[in-house]
C-alpha cells in the first residue's frame, strides 16, 4: 500500500514550549514567544458525553500555557463514532478546509485516513520533544503497520480482564483461577447456585468477542495480531482451543439465562447488583467498580487454557494502546510544526486531568516522571491494576479495536453473538469460520 509521506523541520521554540508544560522559563524567551504572530489551528473532537466535554474544557483552559503562539479553535462535534468520523473524511476529502488536528478513534476508523495519506507521520517530532520517555512501552502499540506514528494516544489504556465478587467468593470457599481447569470448578460450584457464574454482554457482540480472545491469548499471545496482519487464522489453534472453552461454559451454566439477548448494559448491573460472581470486561470498569462495591469488588487475569502454561498468568494481556489512535495532523496542514505540537499538548493536557482531578491513573503517561500528583487515595484494585500495567510482557489492541475494517468488525462481533446463542447447528468450526470470512470484509 503506497502513502505520501511529509516530511518536518522540528521546531525548536515549540518543543521546548511543550516540554516546559507551562512551567515559564526563561522570562526573556517567553517576551520573545509572545511577540511572534499566533498561528491559528482548527482542532476537531467528538463530544460523546459531559465527562469528554470537561476534559477539553480543562485543555482549553491550559493550552496557550504550554503553546502561548498557537491559537486553537475547537469544534466539538456530537453524535456516534459514525457521524463523527464520516466528517472528518469529508472535511478531508473537501480538501482541509477547517481542519489541522483531531481526534482519531484507531483501529479500523483509520484505515481510509492511512490509504488516502492524508495523517501526518509525527515520528521526528515526538522522538525530538522527548515524547518516548514520558508514556509505557505499549505506547509503540499505536504506530501503523509501516512503522510510522501518526497518532498521539490520550484515551485511557484498557485491559481484558475479569472482574469477581470478593464476598460471593468468600461465602462458598472460592479462589481466583488461574487455570480454565479452576474456573470449571469454580463455575460447577456457582451453577448450583441462585448466583450467575459469569455476566457478559454477549448481545453486543464484542464482550464475548473479548472473552474468546483473552482464553486464546493463553495459547498464542500474537494470536489477534498474526490474525490481523495475515499471518493466522480464528480456525487456528489458539482461538480453537478458546472457543472449545467458551462452549464448555455454556454447556456448564456459567452465564444467564439468553445470554446472547444480554447487553452490556444489563451484564454491568447484574454484577454490580451482587447477582452474579464475576464479569467478563474490560479495565475501563475498575474504578466505578470499586466505588460502587467497595471491598466486595476484586479482578482477576483469564485463566490459561493449559496447566502448564501457569507461569504466563497475568503476563500478556489484550488490550494496551489502540492503533493509530489519538490526536492526529492533516498531512495538507500549513503549520506541521505547530500542529504536531498540538497533538502531543492536548493528549498530555487530558491524560494530566484525569489524572489529577478524576484520579484515573490508566493513561499512556508515567505519572511519576510527568510530575503529575493525585490528592487522594486510589482504590486497591485501581493501585493494583496501575502497578500491573507497568510490567505487562506482551499487549496488542483488543479484538474489537483492531480488525482491518469497520465491516469486518461487526462482522465478527455478529459471529460471536450467534456462537452464545449455544445452538447445536451452529459449531466451534462454523463460528470461526465465519470469524475468517470477516476479516476479510472490505
Amino acid at each position: 500500500m503506497k502513502k505520501k509521506w511529509i516530511s518536518m523541520l522540528l521546531a525548536g521554540a515549540m518543543i521546548m514550549s511543550l516540554s516546559a508544560c507551562g512551567n515559564g522559563g526563561n522570562s526573556d524567551k517567553a517576551e520573545d514567544d509572545t511577540s511572534e504572530e499566533k498561528v491559528t489551528l482548527n482542532v476537531l473532537f467528538n463530544d460523546t458525553d459531559e465527562n469528554v466535554e470537561a476534559e477539553m474544557e480543562y485543555v482549553m483552559d491550559h493550552i496557550s500555557e504550554v503553546l502561548p503562539n498557537v491559537d486553537v479553535k475547537l469544534e466539538m462535534v456530537s453524535g456516534d463514532a459514525e457521524t463523527y468520523e464520516t466528517k472528518v473524511r469529508t472535511m478531508i476529502s473537501a480538501g482541509g478546509d477547517g481542519i489541522d488536528v483531531w481526534w482519531e478513534r484507531g483501529g479500523s476508523w483509520a484505515t481510509p485516513i492511512l490509504e488516502s495519506g492524508s495523517a501526518l507521520a509525527l515520528d521526528d517530532y515526538l522522538e525530538e520533544s522527548g515524547y518516548w520517555d514520558k508514556v509505557i512501552p505499549s505506547a509503540d502499540n499505536a504506530k501503523a503497520d509501516d512503522g510510522h506514528m501518526y497518532g498521539v494516544p490520550f484515551e485511557d489504556i484498557s485491559y481484558e480482564i475479569v472482574l469477581y465478587n470478593k464476598a460471593i467468593f468468600e461465602e462458598y470457599g472460592l479462589k481466583t483461577p488461574q487455570t480454565v481447569s479452576e474456573l470449571y470448578s469454580v463455575v460447577e460450584t456457582l451453577a448450583a447456585t441462585d448466583i450467575v457464574p459469569i455476566s457478559v454482554g454477549a448481545k453486543d457482540g464484542w464482550p464475548a468477542a473479548m472473552m474468546v480472545e483473552g482464553f486464546a491469548y493463553s495459547v498464542d499471545p500474537e494470536c489477534t495480531e498474526k490474525i490481523v496482519n495475515g499471518a493466522a487464522s480464528f480456525t487456528d489453534e489458539a482461538y480453537t482451543q478458546a472457543a472449545e472453552v467458551v462452549k464448555n461454559l455454556m454447556d456448564k451454566g456459567a452465564f444467564s439465562e439468553n445470554v446472547a439477548l444480554t447487553g452490556i448494559d444489563e451484564a454491568l448491573p447484574l454484577f454490580e447488583s451482587g447477582k452474579a460472581a464475576m464479569m467478563v470486561n474490560g479495565s475501563w470498569a475498575v474504578a466505578s467498580c470499586a466505588e460502587k462495591m467497595g471491598e466486595d469488588f476484586g479482578y482477576f487475569y483469564f485463566p490459561v487454557i493449559n496447566d502448564s502454561d501457569t507461569d504466563s498468568y497475568g503476563k500478556n494481556v489484550a488490550g494496551g494502546v489502540k492503533q493509530n489512535s489519538g490526536m492526529m495532523v492533516y498531512a495538507g496542514t500549513e503549520h506541521p510544526d505547530e500542529a504536531a505540537a498540538l497533538c502531543e499538548a492536548i493528549a498530555e493536557l487530558r491524560c494530566q486531568y484525569v489524572y489529577e482531578t478524576n484520579g484515573n491513573p490508566f493513561t499512556v503517561y508515567k505519572a511519576d516522571t510527568m510530575g503529575w500528583t493525585y490528592n487522594g487515595d486510589f482504590a486497591e484494585p485501581v493501585a493494583q491494576l496501575a502497578s500491573d500495567m507497568q510490567s505487562f510482557e506482551y499487549s496488542f489492541g483488543l479484538i474489537q479495536d483492531v480488525m482491518p475494517t469497520a465491516a469486518a468488525t461487526s462482522g465478527i462481533q455478529d459471529a460471536t453473538s450467534k456462537f452464545m446463542t449455544n445452538d447445536d447447528g451452529y459449531t466451534i468450526n462454523d463460528y470461526l469460520s465465519d470469524m475468517d470470512k470477516a476479516v476479510q470484509e472490505e
